[in-house]
């Protein structure tokens, strides 16, 4: 080991925001390969370091990867520490000059030796605490919320942010306006100017705010269909939101200026699904359709058993048998098949939200700052002959209780007035039941929160040399982010999920149960995920050895092309890393990091039997292409379609206000249903204010950024630095180009009817790239919103 170089450097150009500096080094030629550099800022302020490249006569050229912020001296007199590119490597073949740097950058992140105190803008500590920092208790003690990260309720970790605990609650977190990130996870200065983070945050603390102060009644509802499509020609007036038009530049899509008004105009643009076809909301074929095309196509199951029942205890929830019965089954059939027939050539399926919510009904009907209600329900589908799927009955449920007993009823589609309008109307109960489910497990739960685990244990015990390390990197760029911003004010108490979805105040609590009951990694793969919801069998001598029993079901369709792909890529990666299973279980550094995942960041779940075991390449390769397909191919099929799907709210409602008119009703209140059957449904949406927050939130959600990254599109330096490496990358990037072109193929083919069709929404979900803006496409590398 050598002595370090020492030079200092100076400014020698600037171009926009980038500046480059020169600095000026001596070096003799028995110094060796060069592994690292140190900088040391002196500046006042911290400074963001692209790159460094080193060259000379006498040296090939070098390349150091940096994208970091690195402190002022002044704030920190520690120096960073960058790797060269070239120098990825297990912790055995790290070059004894570089051995105790690679140590000591991760002691550094793990926070050793710091004072456990609030973390600091410039910190880069990773590390894990419980979910105590929804709630405000200080501000009113309604807005309590228990803690998510133990026995009662389990949950991921997240990072560590120090903050004091509440004076009223020595168990929950204080809130503060800026939540700690680790400063690399935060976004950039440039990034930051466009990027969503800032256009959700603007949305959520600015417009949403604003739609309160319109509107007198914020529990007033629609008075006619109309008035929910005058969002998008009319629009809804907003008091002036920001004097310095901030707003305006970054939400073009939403606000319009009036400018004789000096306020703002909230104009949607009108969702594609609508735009296709205004009344697909409305047909039971397209009801089905999105339960497998739509946004959130990972929840029907077959189903293997009947009768339906409940797990539940009967004591406290009523009999378990399931409403709908074989009669009801074979009646809506008519002579295709008998009950077991169906069951046998798998021609049933099922959307089940009853034991998941049957719980909560009557806390959720007890709550008195919103009006909503809830049920326990089961959604039954028939497969036909097309391929397409139909529903034969909705049932739902509501437990014993509050001196009543059980009530559950069986609904179906039929062809009198009366049947009619009720059948609109538990469907309506049942899309709240599975965008609620959608939006706090599919989407939160299982991408953003499950994630972020992996994030703080790859930065704790993961060297940036470690090549695992940097094949995961960019798939985890700027969740942190984004997931303080959701603690702060998306799902804290008040925030807009427990304000708009049926759950109110139970909203995450929800989530977490689901985790408790639901989540497990080894099937978090896509093939596994399908094989134990009974979508598909593996099968050899099928494509991807899958068969599916739905063989149109265009997520898995597309999702297992993007899955083989990636998984492809990695297989080529690991093995090269890892030519012998022997490397891998000496890696005393891959070890740590998969211990620490099932151990710290998944805490609650440390101890289940599932868990995959890490001693083989196989192995590796799985757990790591999960990871990445979570991080990208799932995140994208629950995120960017959620305006074309749920922009206009009768076709995806996320909260349903009123009970069914059939349960426990008075002769008043049937007869007003009779007499006017639309103001009930009405009555269910969201309210105004309600539809429209949704609204300006699903908008921006599915929007790509101008610099958004995604999937295959820009090789990172350190994989083109490795010729092996770069090779494989190249086959990786050509092949998700091919995807694109398979998914067009596929949209176009007639046959495919539950993605091809007069009014249908072709499935783009999964196509790998995107203009920006709110495409319904492309698949980001990271959950970056």
């Amino acid at each position: 080991m050598k002595e370090t170089l020492k030079g200092y450097a100076h400014r020698t150009s600037q171009h926009a925001n980038e500046v480059t500096y020169l600095a000026e080094f001596e070096v003799s030629e028995d110094f060796g390969s060069i592994g690292a550099i140190k900088i040391e800022n002196e500046h006042h302020k911290e400074v963001f370091v692209e790159s460094v490249v080193i060259e000379g006569p006498s040296i090939d050229l070098i390349t150091i990867s940096c994208n970091s912020w690195v402190h002022s001296r002044f704030d920190n007199v520690e120096k960073r520490v960058f790797f060269v590119d070239k120098v990825s490597c297990l912790p055995s073949q790290t070059p004894s000059g570089l051995k105790s740097l690679r140590e000591q950058e991760l002691a550094i992140l793990r926070g050793e030796g710091v004072a456990d105190k609030p973390r600091k803008k410039i910190d880069r500590i990773y590390d894990y605490d419980v979910y105590n920092d929804l709630g405000d208790p200080d501000t009113d003690p309604d807005m309590a919320r228990p803690v998510l990260g133990n026995k009662s309720f389990p949950h991921p970790r997240r990072c560590k942010t120090g903050r004091p605990p509440t004076k009223s609650d020595p168990l929950s977190e204080s809130r503060s306006s800026e939540v700690y990130v680790p400063r690399d996870e935060a976004f950039s200065e440039v990034k930051n100017m466009s990027f969503n983070a800032k256009t959700v945050y603007s949305v959520l603390k600015a417009v949403i705010p604003s739609l309160e102060t319109t509107m007198i009644d914020k529990d007033l509802r629609f008075p006619y269909f109309t008035a929910i499509e005058s969002l998008y020609n009319v629009g809804v007036n907003l008091p002036p939101v920001e004097s310095d038009g901030f707003l305006k530049n970054i939400l073009p899509r939403l606000l319009k200026s009036i400018e004789d008004a000096q306020n703002n105009l909230l104009l949607f643009e009108t969702p594609e699904m609508i735009d296709r076809d205004k009344f697909g909301w409305i047909r039971d074929e397209e009801f089905c359709r999105q339960t497998i095309a739509g946004l959130n196509p990972s929840s029907i199951t077959l189903v293997k058993e009947w009768p339906l029942k409940s797990k539940l205890d009967p004591d406290v929830y009523g009999p378990p048998e399931s409403a709908i019965t074989k009669e009801i089954v074979e009646r809506q059939i008519r002579g295709y098949c008998t009950l077991e027939e169906a069951i046998e050539n798998k021609k049933l399926f099922m959307l089940d939200y009853h034991d998941i919510f049957l719980p909560y009904v009557h806390k959720v009907r007890e709550l008195k700052n919103m009006r909503t209600t809830l049920y326990g329900s089961r959604t039954l589908m028939y497969l036909t002959p097309t391929g397409t799927l139909r529903p034969l009955a909705i049932e739902l449920v509501r437990p014993p209780g509050n001196g009543k007993p059980q009530w559950k009823r069986a609904f179906t589609p039929c062809w009198d007035a009366t049947g009619m309008w009720l059948w609109k109307l538990a469907k309506v109960h049942v899309l709240a039941h599975d965008s609620g489910f959608h939006q706090l497990y599919s989407h939160w739960m299982r991408t953003h929160c499950c994630t972020e685990p992996y994030i703080i244990a790859t930065n704790r015990q993961l060297s940036k040399m470690h090549p695992i390390h940097n094949l995961l990197h960019p798939h985890f760029r700027y969740t942190m982010e984004i997931n303080a911003l959701a603690r702060e004010a998306l799902i804290n108490a008040g925030g807009i999920i427990e304000s708009c979805f049926s759950p109110g105040k139970y909203s995450i609590e929800l989530s977490s149960v689901a985790y408790g009951q639901i989540w497990r990694f080894d099937h978090e793969s896509l093939p596994a995920d399908l094989i134990a919801r009974g979508m598909a069998v593996e099968d050899p001598n099928s494509p991807h050895g899958l068969k599916l029993s739905i063989q149109d079901y265009p997520y898995a369709n597309d999702g297992l092309v993007l899955w083989d792909i990636i998984k492809d890529w990695v297989t080529d990666y690991v093995n090269h890393y890892y030519p012998q299973q022997k490397f891998l279980q000496s890696d005393n550094e891959l070890q740590a990091w998969w211990t620490e995942i099932r151990t710290m960041g998944h805490a609650d779940k440390k101890d289940e039997p599932w868990w995959p075991i890490l001693k083989t390449q196989k192995d590796l390769i799985n757990i790591v292409t999960t990871i990445i397909w979570v991080a990208s191919g799932h995140h994208a099929a629950v995120n960017f379609g959620q305006y074309d799907y749920a922009g206009y709210i009768p076709n995806r409602t996320t909260i349903a206000r009123v009970k069914m008119p059939c349960e426990d009703a008075n002769s008043d209140e049937w007869e007003a249903f009779k007499r006017r059957p639309e103001d009930e449904l009405l009555s269910a949406f969201p309210s105004q204010v309600q539809a429209s927050q949704v609204m300006a939130v699903l908008d921006v959600l599915s929007n790509h950024s101008p610099d958004e990254e995604y999937i295959g599109a820009k090789i990172e330096p350190v994989f083109e630095a490795n010729q092996e490496i770069k090779g494989a990358y190249e086959v990786f990037a050509r092949r998700l180009k091919e995807l694109d072109r398979i998914i067009d193929g596929r949209n176009a083919d007639e046959n495919r009817k539950n993605r091809n069709g007069v009014g249908v929404v072709p499935y783009n979900l999964l196509k790998p790239y995107s203009k920006p803006g709110v495409t319904g496409m492309g698949v980001p590398n990271s959950i970056s919103i």
